[in-house]
């Protein structure tokens, strides 16, 4: 009985640059999604860039609209 049992925590971990970098992730996509919470990022989204239904048609100048 002269065999010991390896502790557990005693082997190869994780390297610290690899915790360094998932810290630093984590701590930016919180601090993005604070901000889009509470609207500093500004009004981001797929209708920023659409007319939106109730937006009036454009007309081609001195005709109807689509028609050339």
């Amino acid at each position: 009985m002269s065999e010991q049992m390896p502790e557990p925590g005693n082997g190869p971990g994780v390297p610290r640059w690899v915790k360094v970098v998932g810290i630093v992730l984590g701590v930016l996509v919180l601090l993005l999604v604070l901000a889009q919470l509470t609207g500093i990022a500004g009004d981001h989204g797929p209708g920023r860039h659409s007319r939106g239904l109730d937006a009036p048609a454009v007309r081609a100048p001195g005709g109807t609209p689509g028609v050339r």
